[in-house]
């Protein structure tokens, strides 16, 4: 039950859209159709979708990152505040409506990506960006190598901060490469010539799909965090295991599917365990929606008795 004093609902975030700042603020329950709902008619969006259904709690939960983050950046630079239910039931306002607001410790950062540990979302304050009213997608296809030199030259060209995504997916039947882009429609086919151009040089088969609806990859059942050299690499080795993944060539992060099996803590302990000590070597890191957060230790549970208390005196 939410625990709710007349002073604290002053201070909590209530449901709006400003289409100035291009900021809104929803029910953590909220999907992309929600969202589309409330941004469509102010010319706005919020790019950074991993699954059409999903609500936005269960997509920030299985990741840090969606395709679109090559772009805009990971979730907790695109959510910059929220109404936060701690575990005593209390009901905290944690974060603003703008982009920044004061310096010292990232209380929101901290607390989006710790599970049911600490509490849990009730809204989100969502940063949208403007909707320019076309989207296509361009498919490489040939030799690894060739794809891998052509990721390269996406992501060293001068137009590389105007791909939505660019993304190496491996699966069965072989990989390929995806990059997305929104743009003016007047201005889509100077972005298809330069991935022509790209993929001439490559020696690469380009196909562009136009007004595509994003796909459908659905949330990630594993996600590792490495560095942006070592993602490609490591999405082919997990795909040996008979997966699907796909590596966010930007940001280094490796996205991977399982199949729809019992044993599936099983596959993902037998997919980590050989990559743990480079990952840790590197600064990364690995995540999955399906492992249940550990119950605090006896040192963690003064801690949070801590951030409860802090947080209501701020």
């Amino acid at each position: 039950m939410n625990v709710i004093t007349p002073l604290q609902a002053e201070r909590l975030f209530t449901h709006f859209i400003d289409d100035v700042d291009g900021v809104v603020c929803l029910s953590a329950c909220a999907t992309a159709a929600d969202i589309h709902a409330q941004a469509a008619a102010h010319r706005l969006r919020f790019p950074l979708m991993l699954d059409a259904s999903a609500t936005l709690v269960e997509q920030i939960n299985a990741s840090t990152f969606a395709p679109a983050s090559c772009r805009f950046g990971p979730y907790c630079d695109n959510v910059l505040g929220m109404n936060w239910r701690l575990p005593d039931g209390r009901v905290v306002r944690i974060g603003e409506r703008v982009v920044k607001t004061t310096t010292g410790y990232d209380w929101l950062r901290f607390l989006l990506h710790t599970g049911i540990r600490f509490g849990e979302p009730l809204d989100y304050v969502l940063r949208l960006r403007p909707d320019c009213g076309h989207s296509f997608y361009g498919r490489f296809d040939g030799a690894v190598d060739a794809l891998r030199a052509g990721v390269s030259a996406l992501l060293h060209s001068g137009w590389m901060h105007w791909w939505e995504s660019v993304d190496f997916v491996v699966e069965e039947g072989g990989a390929f490469v995806r990059v997305a882009v929104h743009c003016p429609l007047r201005e889509a086919v100077l972005f298809a010539d330069q991935l022509r151009s790209i993929a001439t040089a490559q020696g690469l088969r380009l196909t562009v799909e136009t007004n595509a609806r994003p796909p459908a990859d659905c949330l990630p059942d594993l996600v590792f965090k490495t560095t942006p050299d070592r993602a490609l690499t490591l999405a082919s080795e997990l795909s040996r295991s008979g997966v699907r993944c796909m590596a966010l060539c930007y940001n280094g992060v490796v996205h991977v599917w399982l199949p729809e099996t019992a044993d599936r803590l099983a596959r993902i302990d037998k997919l980590v365990q050989p990559h743990l000590t480079e990952l840790h070597a590197l600064g990364g890191d690995w995540h999955s929606r399906h492992l249940l957060t550990p119950a605090p230790t006896p040192a963690e549970t003064v801690w949070l008795k801590t951030l409860e208390i802090a947080i209501h005196d701020h």
